[in-house]
């Protein structure tokens, strides 16, 4: 019997580690540079346990070993901005993070907060309520789970990111960019416009960067206005969709100004807070704009 239970308790063990390995980082070897970096919790254990990127293009959420084994940091940054949307220590000894979500209105993340069972806490990230909630009552439901490296590397949308634990400072991430998506820094920025694009007369759509449209902007696009963001045309076109749903390719003339042009599949994903790329630009709903809106309504 002692036996048996021996072997039962080292068993645990051995599924409990598999559950904690860390998935190897690969970094790319060329074409990104460096763009920022992010600290963890101030304190001297603290060090990043795993990462993901929210499937929608708006956050990246992190988590960090706590002082004590029984807590947990889990942090929000919003993407591309890397400011702190979130933050709370839980007390949970692990987040699996493999196996949490966000909601497709970015207004509330999904915990998984057992290694073994589907079990979930409800955070709202506006008020920061937290409740717990049945897996069937979160966006992917009921799964089975199944063991998983933790990740400490993840790229965004269109890999324009590429996202780590620092190797020697484990409290910190590092953000590196495709290196024509740099967005410049100190002095340089002053003669720059903002996200690494060219002024208005020299503009070079092959720069890329990141586009935030407001919600003001967004409005003006449904109705027919064309809006200009960091010194990017943008338009809508209602008539860019057949009667089959497929988008009519766009193909300006040759010698005409570049523009981007929108059609309701992109009007649809910015209302539902979805980022997504169109050629080497990333796009996104200014959410602080957007909150900046709620608060004056």
């Amino acid at each position: 019997m002692k036996n048996l239970l021996a072997t039962l308790f080292l068993f645990t063990i051995y599924i409990g580690a598999s559950f904690s390995q860390n998935q190897p980082i690969n970094k790319p070897e060329k074409g990104y540079r460096f763009q920022y970096r992010i600290k963890g919790p101030e304190f001297k254990k603290s060090e990043v346990l795993e990462l993901m990127v929210d499937e929608y293009g708006n956050y990246l959420v992190a988590t960090f070993r706590g002082e004590k084994s029984s807590f947990v940091y889990l942090i929000v940054y919003n993407l591309y901005s890397w400011d702190e949307k979130y933050k709370i220590k839980l007390d949970d000894n692990r987040c699996e993070l493999y196996n949490s979500t966000f909601d497709e209105s970015g207004e509330y993340f999904y915990v998984n907060y057992d290694i073994y069972r589907n079990m979930f806490k409800k955070i709202n990230l506006k008020t920061g309520e937290i409740t717990k909630v049945d897996c069937s009552e979160t966006p992917k439901g009921c799964k089975k789970i199944e063991s998983q490296f933790y990740k400490l590397d993840a790229y965004t949308i269109g890999d324009n990111y590429y996202i780590y634990r620092d190797e020697q400072f484990e409290n910190y991430i590092k953000v590196l960019v495709k290196k024509e998506m740099y967005i410049p820094k100190g002095d340089e920025e002053k003669s720059a416009s903002n996200y690494g694009l060219k002024n208005a007369m020299n503009f070079d759509p092959k720069n890329g960067g990141v586009l935030q449209i407001t919600p003001a902007e967004l409005r003006d696009l449904k109705s027919g206005k064309e809006i200009n963001v960091n010194g990017v045309p943008i338009f809508y076109d209602p008539l860019a969709i057949d009667q089959a749903g497929k988008v009519i390719p766009y193909t300006p003339e040759e010698g005409t100004p570049f523009k981007i042009r929108f059609t309701l599949n992109e009007l649809n994903k910015l209302d539902k807070k979805i980022s997504f790329v169109y050629d080497h630009f990333v796009i996104k709903l200014d959410l602080d704009a957007l909150e900046q809106e709620k608060l004056k309504n």
